[in-house]
């Protein structure tokens, strides 16, 4: 099932050699080591690592991304931690029983989107990972949702180094101490100088392989979005800088000792990914990413560089086969020979339920009940739970017209009792509802500029607007009116939103043009909420009002 390419160990150290001339630098990958044999192996694949018998190293690289907090399995299907756990431990123990050595990774976003992952600030997610071992993790923009208090102590309750090599604080111009810290009793197999402490991490593996050679180094380097202040709430990041990711990784490479495998960890999304790989072909071998939720089943190969990602919520576990091949024609002989038994996810269960039952005690409450399924739409459309969600803001504040980002409900509710987990569901990030004041130009700017992307669409309540998609940028409205009546330009409007798009999320810069903006404290959760706490009796929104009217698209 896996896609595999090998590569001859003299071709590929001529290779790396003639780079490292064309660019100036000495090589330092392949000190010990020359040739890779990269697979990426969908979860489920026949076989394991295969057995070293030829003086050659086979590495299992398991990786998870964008977890989300996903303890329980969504919906009727598999999924969840403890059948993603069981997952990681069988298929780590193969890679062992076959001679071969493993590694587990995690590209970011690890609890941000489920009540268990929020309403334990990431904890549940951290102690499972703790559980089962894993060996270093990227930093995500949802780790920081919390704001900075909450990611370092995410950071610090790890016992496995959280690497983020383009984070600064901008009073020190350092990384924050709290990343890439070793858990006590384990050093790694490089000490970092200061200026590289936080961004990568070294890791023997392999042990005494056959023939006497010495053991792989395998270096990580740790990324996160440069983007990082337009993917998270106004104010979540203040005091932290995100750096440009090649500029960082460049450096970080130049720093490294002699290794044999480089593996970027990163949480900036496919398509930077391949910007990476095609910027540092020849020193990094593989990026396993994060960020964009994209599923690659086979991996992707952008030149000589691997790229890994699983898509998102713990519904694949992810696998990278390397194979090191040492150069030489050494004898084998068996060093080490280990075995032991693990039950797969029997433990794993007991570790999570009290942490489950505390929560599902607070979600698993009936608030209400719908009489008809409140679905999201793609597009510029309408939908009926984005209406209610401005209906609603607009209702609690008195103001004319109200915003949210579609992007921004995460869930759809189904007919029947509505819960409060259901609710979370939909509105799983503590968005509170922000007014302020815009003039009517801004107002037009604002939902000009909500044309030109998906991620930029809003959901609307006091105003209806027509648009030809067809048209230029900046060009395709046709018609707005607030309560019936044409969008004025000389007339302030009182606009009400989420605190995310408020200051300026997703690229809406327009709102931070507001005048006397104000959080009002009060949550959208807790407006959903109450609007079906009051309809006991099945609630039924009637008729679809389309507000977004669109042709050409």
């Amino acid at each position: 099932m896996g896609a595999a390419v090998g590569v001859g160990a003299r071709k590929v150290g001529a290779l790396e050699s003639a780079r490292g001339a064309a660019s100036g630098r000495r090589p330092r990958l392949g000190a010990r080591w020359a040739g890779a044999l990269l697979a990426l192996s969908a979860l489920g694949a026949p076989g394991g690592a295969a057995r070293a018998d030829d003086g050659a190293l086979e590495l299992t690289i398991l990786h998870t991304n964008d977890l989300h907090g996903q303890v329980l399995a969504p919906g009727r299907g598999p999924g969840g931690f403890v059948d993603l756990g069981r997952a990681i431990r069988q298929e780590r123990d193969r890679a062992r029983s076959a001679g071969g050595a493993a590694l587990l990774l995690d590209a970011g976003d690890v609890f941000k989107g489920t009540a268990e992952g929020d309403l334990t600030d990431g904890q549940v997610v951290v102690a499972w990972m703790n559980h089962l071992g894993y060996d270093a993790a990227a930093i995500g923009n949802h780790e920081f949702d919390h704001g900075v208090e909450v990611a370092r102590r995410l950071c610090e309750a790890a016992r496995f180094p959280v690497l983020g090599g383009n984070v600064v604080e901008e009073a020190t111009g350092a990384r924050p101490a709290w990343l890439g810290r070793e858990p006590d009793g384990r050093a790694g197999a490089w000490a970092p100088p200061a200026a590289q402490r936080g961004a990568a991490v070294v890791r023997t593996v392999g042990g005494a392989l056959p023939g006497g050679g010495p053991p792989a180094r395998v270096a990580i380097v740790g990324l996160t979005t440069r983007h990082m202040k337009q993917v998270t709430l106004a104010g979540v990041t203040d005091g932290l800088r995100f750096e440009d990711e090649a500029e960082v990784l460049a450096g970080v490479l130049a720093a490294l000792p002699p290794v044999d495998l480089v593996v970027a960890l990163t949480h900036c999304g496919v398509e930077t990914d391949r910007a990476l790989a095609r910027r540092f072909a020849g020193r990094v071998h593989v990026i396993v990413g994060g960020h964009s939720h994209t599923k690659l089943p086979q991996g992707e190969r952008v030149g000589d560089v691997l790229l890994a990602q699983t898509g998102s919520r713990a519904g694949a576990l992810g696998r990278v086969r390397v194979r090191l091949a040492r150069d030489g024609g050494r004898g084998l002989r068996v060093a080490r020979a280990e075995a032991d038994l693990v039950t797969p996810g029997d433990d794993l269960e007991a570790m999570l339920k009290p942490w489950v039952d505390d929560v599902a005690k607070k979600v698993d409450v009936p608030v209400g009940h719908l009489a008809v399924d409140l679905a999201r739409t793609e597009g510029l459309r309408s939908s009926g739970i984005g209406n209610l969600h401005c209906d609603l803001m607009r209702a609690a504040t008195g103001v004319d017209v109200a915003f949210h980002n579609k992007s921004g409900i995460r869930a759809d509710l189904e007919r029947g009792a509505v819960t409060y987990r259901a609710l979370y569901q939909v509105a799983p990030f503590g968005n509170s509802v922000v007014t302020l004041e815009l003039g009517g130009a801004d107002l037009r700017a604002l939902l000009e500029g909500s044309l030109e992307a998906e991620r930029k669409h809003l959901e609307v309540s006091g105003l209806a607007l027509r648009a030809d998609l067809s048209r230029p940028a900046g060009q395709r409205l046709l018609e707005v009116t607030v309560a019936g009546a044409p969008l004025d330009p000389a007339r302030t409007y009182r606009v009400a939103t989420n605190n995310f798009l408020a200051g300026g999320g997703d690229g809406h810069e327009a709102f931070t043009r507001g005048r006397s903006p104000r959080d009002t404290g009060v949550l959208l959760l807790d407006l959903l909420r109450k609007h079906f706490e009051a309809h006991q009796s099945p609630w039924a929104p009637g008729p679809l009002d389309e507000r977004l009217r669109t042709t050409g698209g």
